[in-house]
């Protein structure tokens, strides 16, 4: 998970008092700035943009303790080429679907009609 640092100004005899107030009550200044921001944020960004920030989070967290072998691929190894399927016709898969469908004989009586039905709207080029 990346990080990102806020700077802003503030006078320096400003932030001195704060601080001195603050270890009185055992609080620091980052701490209190990381509360407001995590309250503005759940406040101002709507619940499904937060559930999807927080899911990229989670999957770049799970990342980073995956071992260091599995992150880095070795530059020895060949890129994985994967064989191309011969392309088929049409009338190629047409043909291995009949064969793969069952015979009419063996089709149910519900299937019956709307074959059918079906028989006078083919459409050929």
């Amino acid at each position: 998970m990346s990080t990102t640092e806020l700077k802003i100004p503030f006078p320096s005899e400003r932030l001195d008092a704060l601080r001195f107030f603050m270890e009185k009550k055992e609080q620091t200044v980052e701490q209190e700035l990381m509360d407001y921001l995590n309250k503005t944020y759940e406040r101002l960004v709507p619940a499904n943009v937060r559930e999807y920030v927080e899911s990229r989070l989670e999957q770049a967290s799970s990342q980073e303790q995956a071992p260091l072998q599995e992150q880095i691929p070795e530059p020895q190894q060949a890129p994985v080429q994967r064989e191309r399927q011969p392309r088929t016709s049409r009338r190629q898969r047409e043909q291995a679907l009949a064969e793969a469908s069952p015979s009419p004989e063996v089709q149910s009586e519900a299937e019956a009609p709307a074959e059918e039905e079906a028989q006078g709207m083919t459409m050929s080029m």
